[in-house]
């Protein structure tokens, strides 16, 4: 009998040991995605120069427009944005609720001095667009050749 009692306490004490190192990778595991959000998530973006502007695409799928945040100097575009991700996945035999929140900094540095409050922006489909009229713009003119 006291063998018997002596394997069960020691089946209750591996179980609480598992159940807190389980516990404990869960842990870890969420600040890691936490971190790796934090530092590694930069939204994608292209450049595009015109003559008489620059024009900038940034991606930032799944945010919606009142969590961005667009400032923009004579030589830099700053953008922010908040976002705060639920999603609920129900299986068989698991059931999943996923949360990320977070915030999103981007400094872009632009090749030309702008006018930044004659700036426009658009967000649509994930895709913010940012067309800035040059400081100094560029003229052309077409010479003959003799």
């Amino acid at each position: 009998m006291e063998k018997r009692d002596h394997v069960l306490d020691m089946k209750d004490f591996i179980q609480k040991m598992m159940d807190d190192t389980a516990e404990t990778i869960e842990g870890m595991r969420s600040d890691i995605e936490t971190k790796i959000i934090d530092y590694t998530f930069v939204p994608g973006r292209d450049i595009i120069e015109t003559d008489d502007n620059i024009i900038v695409h940034i991606a930032l799928p799944g945010l919606k427009r009142e969590d961005i945040t667009l400032d923009i100097s004579e030589k830099y575009l700053k953008i922010q944005a908040k976002f705060d991700t639920e999603e609920d996945i129900h299986g068989a035999y698991v059931t999943l609720t996923d949360k990320k929140t977070g915030v999103i900094k981007r400094a872009i540095k632009l090749p030309k001095k702008v006018i930044p409050i004659e700036a426009t922006a658009k967000f649509d489909n994930g895709i913010l667009k940012v067309v800035i009229p040059k400081l100094e713009r560029e003229e052309k003119f077409r010479v003959e050749i003799n």
